[in-house]
């Protein structure tokens, strides 16, 4: 939790139009957003942002999201982030579990759905 007491959640994914309405939907909810469209740096990136939460897409620009998921759950620095990816390919799941990700959710999703995931997550950062 951040020092205005909002939650921030760091949204990867290669898709602008998921970005920003991504972006749009929880910061209207009330967490505070930092959005990212590529993934060169990400482990720095992320240990200089310190978010609550990751939202990562699977597929990243060709690049594969468990991959960036994996570093970050070795870093000691971040290993205790929760990470939420998503993916439209259901056989997804149980890579992205194994990958160290605590949570999957499939595309298409419901907004009720992420966000219950969401408060999932914040409740392991808050503990």
């Amino acid at each position: 939790m951040n020092k205005e007491g909002l939650i921030h959640v760091l949204i990867i994914d290669d898709n602008e139009d998921i970005l920003s309405m991504l972006q749009a939907m929880l910061e209207h909810q009330g967490y505070k957003t930092t959005i990212l469209d590529k993934t060169y740096g990400l482990v720095q990136i992320v240990k200089d942002l310190q978010p609550d939460i990751i939202l990562m897409d699977k597929l990243l620009s060709g690049s594969d999201g468990c991959g960036f998921c994996k570093q970050l759950k070795q870093d000691q620095e971040l290993t205790h982030i929760p990470v939420i990816m998503i993916s439209a390919h259901p056989q997804a799941k149980t890579e992205c579990l194994e990958a160290g990700a605590d949570f999957f959710i499939e595309k298409p999703f419901e907004m009720e759905l992420l966000l219950k995931t969401l408060a999932n997550a914040a409740d392991r950062t808050i503990c």
